[in-house]
């Protein structure tokens, strides 16, 4: 099976263990389509479930994280 993914940039790892699987925050290109954030896990190098979000989705998402965030603290 080939690659249909390009990983373009490493942004974060924001979860898992080292060696193991992971939970990122990269710049991945899927097929023909333009690089999107994408937050999903990895393991062994290879892509798993996740979601792939178009830089203004991204912004959304930041916006009512932040919000929520900030107005629930920690829980």
């Amino acid at each position: 099976m080939s690659k249909n993914y390009e990983l373009v940039k490493r942004i974060a790892v924001i979860g898992g263990k080292e060696g193991g699987v992971t939970k990122e925050v990269n710049l991945v290109k899927w097929g023909v389509f333009d690089p999107m954030i994408d937050i999903r896990r990895w393991q062994n190098g290879e892509p798993s479930k996740g979601i792939s979000l178009k830089y203004e989705e991204a912004e959304k998402l930041l916006t009512v994280l932040g919000a929520e965030l900030k107005n629930n603290g920690n829980g």
